[in-house]
């Protein structure tokens, strides 16, 4: 069952820092490392949670097309959420979804 995303707010990944969060991209399985997860500011007046984003790692010369993953945490379930790619170098590459 897919955890619906109105439920997750930024205190639901901080605990899962590091851990990996799995997906599957052209029929490979493609784990991502959460690296960072911050707080955008402050709350709309009609909103259910303060907005956040949450960084994702993954190997050098990784390339995911952005678009709507699923996504399997052991500690947390399954949720989908869309990702970007924002940086590829040394350090590997990194995805970035954001939520609202």
């Amino acid at each position: 069952m897919i955890i619906p995303l109105e439920t997750v707010d930024h205190a639901t990944f901080v605990p899962h820092i590091g851990g990996a969060f799995i997906t599957t991209a052209a029929g490979a399985s493609v784990e991502l490392r959460l690296i960072e997860a911050r707080k955008l500011g402050h709350r709309r007046v009609d909103a259910n949670r303060e907005p956040f984003a949450l960084v994702f790692g993954g190997p050098q010369g990784l390339r995911l097309p952005q678009g709507i993953y699923r996504f399997s945490c052991a500690p947390l379930g399954e949720l989908e959420f869309f990702i970007t790619q924002v940086a590829d170098g040394p350090q590997g590459a990194q995805f970035e979804a954001v939520f609202t």
